[in-house]
């Protein structure tokens, strides 16, 4: 995993003698969105707490970063705190699908992956859902652009859509307009054919995948084919019920329980 790219930054909790987790947030989130998960592994796993460029208290670069870029920092990341042997995979939105480019890229170096809420192929949607996903994406693409020339106004617009689209207060209360940055580079490399290598295409892991999702959301990121895909990689996907896209923290303890018993025996 030799790469140039600086590294994210990163905190290092738990048992640090034990077999790594690295954890990886996604929108609107930083590392303590993982805080209940590291409380019940913490004992036995060394966990490393990523927070993506940009999502910090301090943004790291103007315009945010590509995914290539991101996936070469989180590399850079994995190569510091773990230059030799194996770690495992905890993720959730922009992180799992981030995960699954690391994975894609770096096959032999992950153990295991935890991928929360997105999976790692879409199925086609009808209209509305089409309309939905299109409305609230390409909104946070204009708070992105709006907080680049005001950064105030980007992060009033920017929460105000997570109200509507109703991201929890927690996160909602330090949305910032910087953080919208993987919703335009996913929509650039969509419109631009020279640009769509950059994003996560045909993707089948090479390492076991416990995938979790809410089933109580009006749409679901993923298709029927990514379930089979994370049965055949030796996974398994299970749906907890009553839970939204934030599950690890609305249904803490029905999550951890699967995370346990999914990473329980991994080499040190």
């Amino acid at each position: 995993m030799k790469t140039d790219y600086p590294v994210c930054e990163f905190t290092l909790e738990g048992n640090l003698d034990g077999p790594t987790l690295v954890f990886i947030h996604g929108w609107p989130d930083n590392a303590s969105l993982w805080r209940h998960q590291v409380e019940a592994l913490g004992a036995e796993f060394r966990c490393v707490l990523v927070t993506l460029p940009n999502f910090g208290e301090k943004a790291v670069q103007a315009g945010g970063f590509d995914f290539p870029e991101l996936v070469g920092r989180l590399a850079a990341t994995i190569e510091q705190v773990q230059p030799d042997g194996k770690v495992s995979l905890v993720t959730h939105d922009w992180g799992a699908y981030l995960g699954y480019m690391l994975e894609k890229k770096y096959p032999g170096k992950f153990e295991k992956m935890a991928a929360l809420d997105i999976g790692g192929h879409l199925q086609p949607i009808g209209l509305k859902a089409t309309l939905i996903i299109i409305g609230y994406q390409w909104s946070l693409v204009a708070c992105w652009l709006a907080g680049g020339l005001i950064p105030p106004l980007g992060g009033l617009l920017s929460r105000g859509v997570g109200k509507v689209i109703r991201v929890p207060a927690r996160q909602r209360a330090n949305l910032r307009s910087r953080y919208n940055y993987p919703y335009f580079y996913l929509w650039r490399g969509m419109f631009l054919p020279w640009k769509r290598s950059s994003l996560l295409s045909r993707y089948r892991p090479k390492c076991p995948v416990l995938y979790l999702f809410g089933e109580a959301k009006p749409l679901m990121f993923h298709s029927p084919k990514w379930l089979q895909i994370v049965a055949g990689s030796s996974g398994r996907a299970e749906g907890i019920a009553g839970a939204g896209h934030w599950l690890m923290e609305t249904h803490a303890g029905i999550v951890n329980e699967l995370l346990v018993d999914w990473f329980e025996g991994l080499p040190d």
